[in-house]
């Protein structure tokens, strides 16, 4: 017993000191709307206006304030202090000001992917999406050390290109450690402003000078490079450049790749910089944001730029992180508060969740009941910073599996832009396909190891191909899921009547039963026979809507 209790305690020490890792000379505040002034507020002289709040900054020796947002917005701002603090210590006087709606640490997150060796020797050179990006297309040979690999074990990709490659109009944003924008396989992809240009002038009144790719809160400057890997990977895995017979190609053919620097060469970044980030990113037109970085505190400052981007219809798409416990790790954990966030895990190539990943015995995709959707994340080759023409290098992580949903994300918001993001995030986790993994994890519906399953890109998208009628409105047509009894049981819930076509799908696109139905208003019972335990695609049209619906199939 004595043991036991040594090891419980032991386990709570170290989840204690990643709870409390945070930049020691750094407190994250939040003036209160009525007591701010954007007429007093003096970032240059380190002045805020509010007499109580100025003396505490005096007294505490405050080096610089750093707005996190537009301030007039965010009211956010971080106190970074002349030296190391017991900032909980200081935490505590500030959250006391009367002016003050909260105070917190600027904690720290990580990036959740590790990078591995070279490429094997006897993956052949040429072909790269063939032989290499299995979680695209996998025709069952790719190999790996201690990775089995099962045919279809893939988001089926090259089938959702048939439907849409994306929209050149639209921007994603990838927070993280920056990108090789100079890349021959991305390059061209890198989003600009219009409203900037380089003459060391702050164009757009953003207070961020010539910003015109993007903005690295790291060093406080305009050029978001990429010094440790892990975000152009990230970028890659969304925006590689298509059909131009070099390396790989991306999720997403034509939309532009929003570079935002917030991790270090160690691949660690503060929370104050990561909504920095968001607010950018929100501000300059984004309409989804890739996040592969988690950090183990939940913080008023990041919920507040969710929260922002919510309000303005933009989605967040972050990772699960790799430590194989279901111990929260946030942004992700924002997905039960925050319709607008979308919670990845990792497969591998035989689609079972990802455990361990390549780098250590002791990894694998975390879970929890914030989880929504699970996608391929482990050996995953992409673009390198070691040169322009960098293509050898591979990583494993939650991290790789976020940008594959992201860019899948963008591509229905390409095909059908006045879609929410709580309306793809739903998309995405009733197109997934479910019972794939381990039986003992992967159970039929949501599980708190794969969420709603593994995501079909295919599927995705095929389900966005609706015929506009009044029929798309929700609750339009229920279909009661699982399928247990030999019937499909489908609920009209207007009078849309008559001659109906009822086909129901493997997600490869194979038919499997095709009928004609009298559709009732009410209780209909739609026959199957002879289909296997599984997840299939029914399609139910007629002459007046059509809509598509993932169902599951148990015996």
């Amino acid at each position: 017993m004595r043991k036991n209790i040594l090891t419980v305690f032991s386990a709570l020490l170290v989840s204690l000191f990643h709870a409390q890792e945070f930049e020691k000379n750094q407190l994250v505040i939040k003036i209160k709307k009525e007591s701010f002034s954007k007429q007093k507020f003096d970032v240059v002289r380190n002045i805020t206006g509010i007499q109580s709040l100025d003396r505490l900054n005096d007294h505490y020796v405050i080096r610089k304030m750093v707005p996190v947002g537009k301030i007039e917005d965010t009211t956010s701002l971080v106190l970074e202090f002349n030296s190391d603090m017991d900032v909980t210590s200081v935490q505590k006087i500030y959250s006391e000001n009367p002016a003050i709606e909260f105070a917190e640490p600027n904690y720290i997150a990580h990036g959740a992917g590790v990078k591995g060796a070279d490429a094997f020797s006897t993956f052949p050179n040429d072909s790269y999406f063939l032989s290499r990006q299995w979680g695209l297309y996998n025709n069952g040979t790719f190999s790996a050390s201690g990775m089995t690999t099962t045919t279809d074990a893939d988001v089926d990709m090259e089938l959702a290109w048939d439907i849409e490659t994306g929209n050149p109009n639209l921007i994603v944003a990838v927070s993280d450690s920056g990108l090789n924008m100079s890349h021959e396989d991305i390059a061209a992809r890198v989003w600009s402003k219009p409203a900037e240009i380089i003459d060391g002038i702050d164009n757009d009144g953003n207070g961020l000078i010539d910003d015109y790719r993007g903005w690295d809160w790291v060093n406080n400057d305009n050029n978001p490079t990429d010094d440790h890997g892990h975000g152009t990977n990230c970028s890659g895995i969304i925006g590689s450049i298509a059909s131009n017979g070099k390396g790989y190609a991306g999720v997403n053919w034509n939309s532009r790749i929003m570079p935002l620097k917030v991790l270090n060469s160690s691949n660690s970044g503060s929370y104050a910089a990561m909504a920095s980030s968001l607010y950018y990113a929100v501000d300059n037109g984004a309409k989804v944001v890739s996040m592969s970085i988690g950090g183990s505190s939940s913080s008023s400052l990041l919920a507040d730029a969710i929260n922002y981007m919510k309000t303005n219809n933009v989605l967040l798409v972050a990772c699960m992180m790799n430590n194989n416990n279901e111990v929260p790790y946030y942004p992700a954990a924002y997905s039960t508060a925050y319709d607008n966030v979308i919670a990845v895990g990792s497969t591998d190539a035989n689609d079972k969740r990802t455990q361990p990943f390549f780098w250590s015995a002791t990894s694998g995709s975390s879970y929890g009941n914030h989880i929504n959707v699970v996608a391929p994340g482990n050996y995953i080759y992409g673009l390198g910073i070691d040169s322009n023409i960098s293509y050898n290098s591979y990583w494993g992580g939650t991290s790789q599996a976020t940008p594959l949903v992201a860019g899948v994300a963008s591509l229905i918001l390409s095909k059908k832009p006045t879609l929410t993001p709580a309306q793809v995030r739903n998309i995405l986790q009733l197109t997934a396909e479910d019972m794939k993994g381990l039986p003992a994890e992967d159970t039929a519906g949501f599980d708190k190891y794969h969420g709603w399953g593994r995501i079909n890109a295919y599927a995705a998208l095929n389900s966005v191909v609706l015929k506009t009628s009044d029929a798309e409105k929700e609750g339009e047509l229920k279909v009661i899921n699982p399928v247990t009894n030999g019937y499909i049981e489908i609920h009209n819930g207007r009078k849309f009547r008559g001659n109906t076509e009822i086909m129901i799908s493997a997600f490869d696109g194979k038919t499997i039963d095709h009928q004609n139905i009298d559709l009732r208003e009410g209780k209909n019972l739609i026959p199957i026979n002879g289909m296997i335990t599984g997840s299939y695609v029914l399609t139910v049209e007629n002459k007046a809507f059509k809509k598509i619906f993932k169902i599951l199939v148990k015996y």
